[in-house]
């Protein structure tokens, strides 16, 4: 108790570690497990996944670290393409049941609508993904077909490139952002928010039209369509926006007046998202 009362106060709530994404599911080439950990530099804190430092002893392969919102947002980025591929799922599935794909595909879209918001995203994936493995090359993935509407006892086997930039392993974390960072447009987030409540809405009255979602809800139908359509965005846009980076023209007023395409790479193209 005397030891809690003369602690310095934290100036954070919690560590930021606890929100890891990938914490649990995550394993190096060599199968050790990797943990969410971080290093400080000055006052900011840089959060990244390494090999349990129990098991890369000085005689073992080295331990491997990765920077955790690069590779977060790659694997967020390459899971939503994938449920939003009909035909990358039915050939990963297997199946050629119409009634089976159906729900299959149903169930890809709501995922994805759900990896793209913080709030849901944790969720979203430890209900598909069962293990992630960091191989020298490529990303290995094993999928629980239930999350899908898919009953197996078996998971789905998928991998995919690593990003860019290679995992690090020096001792030295890599910086790559400094301090003139953008901030985050509160704006365009509480846009973002609200497209997903939109989409919550209706995906919870699944028997009404949006007129008839308009009027039960004293909403405009017009605005209500805009919100419907922005929740369907593309993840790197969604991620873009999140982080800050999104283009200097993207103002919240474009970006709900704007007909966006279904496809994300038009939408990336439309909106000045450079690649």
């Amino acid at each position: 108790m005397q030891l809690a009362e003369k602690a310095p106060p934290r100036k954070r709530p919690k560590n930021d570690a606890q929100s890891a994404l990938l914490r649990g599911l995550l394993s190096d080439l060599h199968g050790r497990p990797m943990v969410p950990t971080y290093a400080t530099k000055r006052n900011r804190r840089y959060a990244y996944y390494e090999t349990r430092k129990d098991l890369a002893r000085p005689a073992d392969p080295p331990a491997t670290r990765f920077a955790q919102a690069q590779l977060e947002r790659h694997l967020v980025v390459s899971l939503s393409e994938l449920l939003e591929d009909e035909h990358a799922l039915r050939r990963l599935s297997g199946i050629e049941e119409a009634a089976q794909l159906r729900t299959m595909f149903d169930r890809g879209r709501v995922l994805s609508a759900e990896l793209a918001f913080g709030e849901s995203r944790k969720a979203a994936i430890h209900a598909l993904v069962a293990s992630v493995t960091i191989q020298a090359e490529r990303i290995e993935i094993e999928l629980k077909p239930d999350a899908l509407g898919v009953p197996s006892d078996n998971h789905w086997k998928w991998s995919i490139l690593l990003p860019a930039r290679k995992p690090f392993r020096e001792a030295k974390l890599r910086i790559d952002a400094g301090d003139g960072q953008r901030q985050p447009d509160p704006k365009l987030i509480q846009l973002l928010i609200n497209a997903h409540e939109a989409q919550q809405l209706m995906l919870a009255n699944p028997s009404l039209s949006i007129n008839q979602l308009a009027s039960r809800e004293g909403r405009c139908r017009k605005q209500l369509g805009k919100l419907l359509r922005l929740s369907w965005l593309s993840p790197r846009l969604v991620e873009a926006i999140a982080d800050g980076d999104q283009p200097q023209s993207l103002t919240r007023s474009r970006l709900l007046e704007t007909d966006l395409p279904i496809d994300w790479s038009e939408q990336e193209e439309l909106l000045g998202f450079a690649r």
